[in-house]
């Protein structure tokens, strides 16, 4: 009897998420909004928590792997989607961790599917999303699972929000003291790694990231400072 009440509660526990995800048709972002809305604060993720409950994401998953691109523009709102809910998704399945890094081949090995192909995530953002989007925004939108990175947005994009939350991103990110470092006494600008690794999407020069920084920025960063680039922190992005 013991036995069978327990089988009992955890039909009627997975029956409740079957339920509501059909009820929402099955909608992608939908879904991912609501575990959005649940699991992440302040661009913060409560891994813990998600691995005790990862039926909304296992769901997510599952449905990156089958999904059909139906256009460029709907496509870039699905691969960024698809991209955080990954790496979200391999941290808890690995959880506990405290970095990424700690698990080998984070984003160089381990494949997942996405829309019917076989990729790792370096391939999703080095060899799809970058090529075929061509937009820099991106690298304030992707989140690695870790400190250094722009925080985790708190909402999906869509086709119809993309360009909008991009946006958003790349300017909060750009005007964050943490993120963009500057030390008036040495007159030093300290910018990401990510800008270092990534420079030719932003013009190719130190001179072209400043320049592109500026652009999101309230205060410009004057021409004159010394430009560096920090040391990337791999802590995990935990709640």
């Amino acid at each position: 009897m013991r036995v069978l009440s327990i089988i009992m509660v955890f039909l009627a526990s997975f029956g409740g998420i079957q339920s509501s995800l059909n009820a929402q048709g099955g909608d992608f972002n939908v879904v991912y909004n609501e575990l959005l809305a649940k699991y992440v604060m302040d661009g913060k993720v409560d891994y813990a928590a998600l691995k005790e409950s990862s039926k909304e994401l296992n769901y997510l998953v599952e449905k990156i792997g089958n999904h059909e691109v139906k256009d460029l523009r709907y496509g870039f709102s699905f691969y960024l989607n698809a991209y955080n809910i990954l790496v979200v998704s391999q941290i808890v399945e690995n959880y506990p961790i405290t970095s990424p890094m700690d698990v080998d081949g984070f984003f160089d090995k381990t494949k997942f599917l996405v829309a019917g192909e076989s990729m790792t995530l370096n391939s999703l953002e080095n060899d799809l999303i970058r090529p075929k989007y061509g937009d820099s925004r991106i690298h304030f939108a992707l989140v690695c699972g870790a400190i250094g990175c722009p925080p985790l947005a708190s909402q999906a994009f869509t086709p119809e929000n993309y360009h909008k939350l991009l946006g958003e991103r790349t300017r909060m990110a750009l005007n964050n003291p943490s993120f963009v470092q500057i030390d008036t006494e040495t007159e030093t600008v300290a910018y990401s790694k990510i800008f270092e690794w990534y420079m030719v999407d932003f013009g190719g020069t130190d001179r072209d990231v400043w320049a592109y920084v500026n652009r999101q920025r309230k205060e410009a960063v004057p021409e004159h400072y010394s430009i560096e680039y920090y040391e990337y922190d791999w802590t995990l992005n935990k709640k």
